[in-house]
């Protein structure tokens, strides 16, 4: 069953100092791509949170935020932070001097500036904790992209059913219009054998050779594997989405030459309504993992 390369998924997970907040999006892309952020905590985790999203996700683009949320007395240790109030005195001490400015540097001054408070966080969030939480997002995330690939596939089961309908009047059409054909050139050359001395056994065989040319057995039961390979593909459990790719391109071929090789206007018609067909179908196609 395909998955689409789209969806959005998100959780949340009570832990010792408060909530974790998880959200992931996965768009379309030729190739996998991921981009996690992770709250400020002291571990070396991202690679194998990585190796994680690898095997959930083969292909598309994927964004994953994880937040935390904690109670102000679960915030961290407040502190001054020297350096920077440092920095501002400098900038102040300067501006007095180089412009001749005057006046005292109060508490409120001081305060008032950005990032004057610093805090040393105490956080208890562990690797298990996020661990878990990253993976239900990760499982979230795949049955939502399951669900829309469920909805691809019975559209473009759909779209397959439509094909085998044309390809079946094709099918039934092209004898009759090529027996039909074939009777007036037969006709209209040996009409010119008799007014001329062109051997009539040599047009006859001219004639074969080119009415073989014309027919279109083969790319019809070319196009029906096309079309058989692709319901498989669509039942397996693969990522599948660049194979689809590559069958849609053999059925554009083949229908290609079918269309040039008939002289029926019914046939070409069909034709038409087939490529139409491919068309939407590469569009779903698209959006398959």
């Amino acid at each position: 069953m395909p998955k689409s390369m789209t969806g959005f998924a998100k959780v949340e997970m009570e832990y010792a100092d408060g909530r974790l907040y998880g959200e992931a999006r996965a768009l379309n892309n030729r190739y996998l791509e991921i981009t996690i952020r992770l709250p400020k905590i002291d571990y070396a985790s991202e690679q194998k949170l990585r190796e994680l999203v690898r095997t959930y996700v083969k292909r598309g683009k994927v964004d994953i935020t994880i937040k935390l949320d904690k109670p102000f007395n679960n915030a961290g240790t407040p502190r001054i932070n020297e350096p920077v109030v440092k920095h501002y005195i400098s900038i102040i001490e300067s501006l007095k001097r180089d412009y001749g400015l005057k006046g005292d540097i109060s508490i409120e001054n001081i305060l008032a500036f950005k990032d004057i408070i610093a805090y040393e966080e105490n956080n208890n969030l562990t690797e298990d904790i996020l661990f878990v939480s990253f993976e239900n997002l990760l499982k979230k995330l795949d049955e939502e992209r399951s669900k829309e690939g469920l909805m691809i596939s019975v559209d473009l089961l759909k779209r397959l059913d439509e094909i085998d309908v044309n390809i079946q009047h094709i099918e039934t059409r092209h004898p009759l219009t090529n027996k039909v054909y074939e009777k007036k050139l037969r006709d209209k050359m040996l009409e010119v054998t008799q007014c001329s001395s062109i051997d009539e056994v040599r047009v006859l065989q001219e004639l074969a050779i080119y009415m073989e040319r014309l027919d279109i057995t083969e790319e019809i039961v070319r196009l029906k594997g096309h079309i058989a390979n692709f319901r498989e593909t669509l039942g397996s459990s693969d990522s599948m989405g660049r194979k689809l790719d590559f069958i849609i391109q053999e059925m554009v071929r083949e229908t290609n030459t079918i269309g040039s090789k008939s002289n029926d206007l019914s046939i070409n018609e069909r034709v038409v309504k087939i490529k139409v067909e491919i068309e939407k179908i590469r569009e779903q196609v698209q959006n398959v993992e």
